[in-house]
């Protein structure tokens, strides 16, 4: 029973106290001194096995005859292994052939005479193991506690054999010689010198350890043969380009046909084919609408997807100009014709409450809030009323364009609708960068009095009518600086409110870009779309002057061109952001009416400021030479 037992257990071997330390080279080791050399000869193994602390890591050189190259630093593992000798029988070198019983034979020698035999490796190992199942021995050498393993990335190497001062600093300096360190010395002349010698950092490469890429196919890309017969690749989330028109303010002729490249009206599917006809009679009722507008005539939520892409059969949008983001029907001039300054939009910016928002200028595309269309608002005949304006509790808050035909507040309307309106009421002719046909000073009433009124709407509540009675009295037309003088309130009896109102007034006439030709020297121009405003940084007035912020900012009206005259006096919470030549678009087309190529507008925008800054540069640097003529002129007399 005992010789059964023992005859089925595993041998015992006894673990001398032996304390050894196992190094992970990561080269082939075919030569064991160039090995030894690579860990600092005798100084790095007695540094691994004699070391203070066990966490010590050693340097492993590729070069070890370059002192210039970087080592490769290790990593100090503990383990718990154990080193064993395997002895198995020396091979003779014969051979014969496998599967036969036939005599071994000799071979040509595997080696030369005078050279050592070559080592065996792990292959042949286990061949002769498996050869010899009785004739092999088993020796417990000792215990592994610890590993160096090298798991870093080798830094690059720069070649300096041809380095006259590395050659000199190799030989002179790096030995620690005394006698040879005196022979050491710098060429002290002066002047140009040819071949200068390039020392090379210490190290090239900041990153040890491998990035792991992860390298994969996006999944959302696939493979299909294309037009022409080849291989090529689709994203099938790449959204749908709309080929809407989107046209500057002073284009010089109007779209009268659909971009080319849309699907004719054959192909496509029937959803769109009668949002199409929807849109063909809106258009009937009147040539221009808001996104919004045209939403509130909308009963299915299948409409609403099938509108953008729908526009573009029926209509034009303007991306700039007294009617920015309006949807203009193709073939009609809203700059021909009087009649068409009903349809002029007034652009509001509303920010969120939260203030980490609000500081960054408003919501992103990946921040965009949910449309909440309150059932209190008034409906007739299931269509909702969003995009008229009141002036009443609650505030709408889909949408932030409102057309002049759509305001309702007895207060604007009665300014861009007089009863018994003067014969120069309107302009004799359209100015197509802001104001269209009203009048600068009525645009700047209205848009002052429409900010008041929908920040008392954001704060729950109802403006007062009768704050704005001396701001109503302002005239509608502003030529020059004397004209201004009239755009005042008297300082006696006279609220710090509407004093900001009159302020703010006066400010928007001045900041429109045709004032600015007009009366600032060197402010830029109106040919195309190079207009454009030099803009101060946020949180600096005019003077140069901190302006007080508040720290939590409420939901706010912003402006898209900063004020210049009265910034000391104008409210940081309420910023007019009616900016026609020049404007910031952050919301997503969803959130905001009309902008479906906010990368268009984005690089638009910044060849106007970089054209500006340009013409503001030339002008100021053309005074400063008449300036300089003129004080040599006056040391002359």
């Amino acid at each position: 029973m005992d010789s059964s037992r023992e005859s089925r257990t595993a041998s015992f071997y006894k673990v001398p106290p032996l304390q050894l330390v196992s190094v992970e080279h990561p080269a082939v080791i075919q030569n064991l001194d160039k090995a030894i050399a690579t860990l600092q000869g005798n100084a790095g193994i007695e540094k691994i096995l004699r070391t203070a602390k066990s966490d010590t890591s050693v340097d492993l050189s590729l070069r070890p005859d370059d002192a210039l190259s970087r080592p490769i630093p290790s990593t100090s593992c503990p383990s718990n292994n154990v080193l064993l000798k395997i002895t198995v029988p020396r091979r003779t070198g014969r051979k014969r052939r496998k599967g036969t019983d036939g005599p071994f034979v000799d071979s040509a020698p595997t080696a030369l005479p005078g050279e050592p035999m070559r080592r065996r490796n792990a292959r042949n190992t286990m061949r002769s193991l498996e050869d010899n199942p009785s004739r092999y021995g088993v020796e417990v050498i000792g215990r592994i506690d610890r590993t160096h393993v090298f798991r870093a990335m080798p830094d690059f190497v720069y070649s300096n054999t041809t380095s006259t001062f590395t050659n000199k600093f190799r030989d002179y300096v790096l030995p620690y010689d005394l006698e040879k360190l005196k022979q050491f010395d710098l060429d002290m002349g002066k002047g140009a010198t040819i071949n200068t010698d390039l020392i090379p950092p210490p190290s090239f490469s900041h990153g040890d350890v491998p990035f792991q890429y992860v390298y994969r196919q996006n999944p959302m890309v696939k493979k299909a043969i294309g037009q022409s017969g080849e291989m090529t690749t689709v994203n099938t989330q790449q959204a749908a380009r709309v080929r809407t028109h989107l046209v500057a303010y002073d284009v010089a002729e109007i779209p009268t046909q659909p971009q080319e490249g849309l699907p004719p009206l054959e192909g496509l599917e029937d959803g769109l084919r009668e949002m199409i006809e929807l849109l063909e009679k809106l258009f009937e009722q009147r040539p221009a609408w808001t996104r919004r507008a045209i939403r509130n005539h909308l009963t299915t939520d299948e409409q609403r997807n099938y509108l953008r892409h729908a526009v573009p059969y029926v209509g034009y949008i303007f991306r700039s100009g007294p009617w920015r983001d309006a949807i203009v029907k193709l073939g009609h001039d809203p700059r021909s014709s009087p009649a068409y300054r009903h349809y002029q939009t007034f652009m509001f910016r509303i920010l969120p409450r939260e203030p980490e928002l609000a500081r960054d200028g408003g919501v992103s595309r990946r921040l965009n809030p949910v449309r909440l269309i309150d059932h209190d608002y008034h409906q007739t005949g299931g269509m909702v009323n969003t995009h008229i304006f009141t002036g009443q509790l609650p505030l709408p808050r889909d949408g932030r364009i409102w057309m002049a035909c759509d305001i309702a507040d007895p207060v604007l309307k009665n300014i861009l609708y007089p009863p018994n309106p003067p014969e120069d009421f309107l302009r004799p002719s359209c100015e197509i960068v802001t104001d269209g046909w009203f009048g600068n000073g009525t645009l700047a009433k209205v848009k002052t009095i429409m900010r008041f009124k929908i920040q008392s709407l954001i704060d729950d509540r109802q403006p007062n009518d009768a704050d704005f009675w001396r701001i109503l009295a302002f005239p509608d037309h502003a030529q020059s600086e004397e004209d201004l003088s009239v755009f005042t309130v008297p300082m006696e009896g006279t609220t710090s409110r509407e004093v900001q109102m009159a302020t703010e007034v006066r400010a928007s006439i001045k900041g429109a870009p045709l004032w600015r030709k007009m009366h600032d020297r060197g402010h830029g121009d109106l040919d195309g779309e190079k207009m454009s405003r030099i803009r101060r940084p946020r949180g600096k007035t005019r003077k140069g002057k901190e302006a007080e912020a508040s720290t939590e900012i409420p939901e706010q009206v912003l402006e898209e061109e900063e004020e210049e005259e009265g910034a000391e006096e104008t409210d940081p919470a309420v910023l007019d952001e009616e900016s026609r030549a020049v404007g910031t678009a952050d919301a997503d087309e969803d959130e905001s009416e009309g902008e479906e190529e906010e990368m268009e507008r984005v690089a638009l925008w910044e060849q106007q400021a970089a054209a500006a800054v340009q013409a503001r540069e030339a002008a100021l640097a053309e005074e400063d030479e008449n300036e300089e003529s003129v004080d040599e002129s006056d040391a002359d007399d």
